[in-house]
């Protein structure tokens, strides 16, 4: 997981601007599990691929998720094999165990490594170890990084939390906190898999690449697709946008919209062309340089209408 630094960023645009344990189901059918229930979508995603079950056709989505239970999920997610994993040597886990294999491997990953040599089955997750294990399982990285009043800079968990706050998989509380020691339920930890496994699913407007091209003077020009995602329109006043390729840094800007000028119904999406000044560029760039696997981390402020 790499740091990308907001205050390297914004130096750079200032002199711009001066669950599954033991439990059986037909997938994608919980009658615990309504249309109007809020992660209704996110949990029948997951349970259409399997990586979740429910039992005697329920959910139970508002239960806390234990540890084994979200080691399970992430092996079905990501498709590890589970065979030949080295024995972790965990105090309260042992071959022959339920969901020793799951736990196996992820510890053999380093995503889920337990603790004093404890793996804690049955503890129920929090939401900072969620953080945690999606970021090093997904191999996520942040731009901007998070500002939670519960989360401070120096913490081990600024870095994870940070890295769901910039890929659009949480927003935290409207007190702004995000409540790290809370436990979790099944159907948040469902919401946020489904947000790291599907785009559609976050609450957000994202910004994609479609194309790029130099202009004449040097500057990047890059075609980017807006998709609002939210279930009612938004206008976009205004994005902080850092560009990377292959995982580096390429350019940043801060782009500003008139009324009406990027105005999004529910789901509809709309391509914008943002321009980087040559001054924007966090390394010289060569006209002729080909830009591959470019990837947008956005700060965006909307309107709701």
């Amino acid at each position: 997981m790499k740091r990308l630094f907001l205050r390297a960023l914004l130096f750079c645009l200032a002199a711009a601007f001066v669950l599954p344990a033991n439990l059986t189901s037909a997938a994608g059918s919980f009658s615990d599990v309504n249309s109007s229930y809020w992660a209704y979508n996110e949990i029948n995603y997951l349970a259409s691929k399997k990586i979740i079950n429910g039992k005697n056709g329920k959910f139970l989505p508002e239960d806390s998720i234990k540890r084994m239970q979200a080691a399970e999920m992430l092996v079905k997610a990501l498709g590890l094999d589970t065979k030949n994993r080295p024995n972790p040597n965990f105090k309260d886990l042992k071959p022959g165990d339920y969901g020793y294999e799951y736990a196996a491997t992820l510890a053999d990953e380093g995503i889920m490594t337990g603790s004093n040599g404890y793996f804690k089955p049955w503890d129920t997750l929090t939401r900072g170890q969620m953080a945690k294990i999606l970021a090093e399982a997904y191999h996520l990285d942040y731009a901007f990084g998070s500002e939670f009043d519960d989360v401070d800079v120096e913490s081990w968990l600024y870095d994870y939390v940070s890295c769901l706050v910039d890929n659009n998989i949480t927003t935290g509380y409207s007190d702004n906190t995000y409540r790290p020691n809370a436990p979790l339920k099944r159907s948040q930890f469902s919401a946020f898999m489904a947000r790291v496994l599907d785009d559609s699913f976050k609450q957000a407007v994202l910004l994609k690449a479609v194309s790029y091209h130099f202009e004449e003077d040097g500057s990047l020009t890059l075609t980017v697709e807006a998709k609002n995602n939210f279930s009612y329109p938004v206008e976009v006043n205004d994005s902080l946008v850092l560009v990377t390729s292959n995982g580096e840094w390429i350019a940043s800007g801060l782009f500003e919209f008139e009324s009406n000028e990027v105005y999004l119904n529910a789901k509809q999406s709309k391509q914008l062309e943002l321009n980087f000044p040559s001054a924007n560029f966090y390394d010289t760039l060569d006209p002729a340089t080909n830009l591959t696997n470019i990837t947008l981390y956005a700060q965006t402020t909307i309107t709701k209408k």
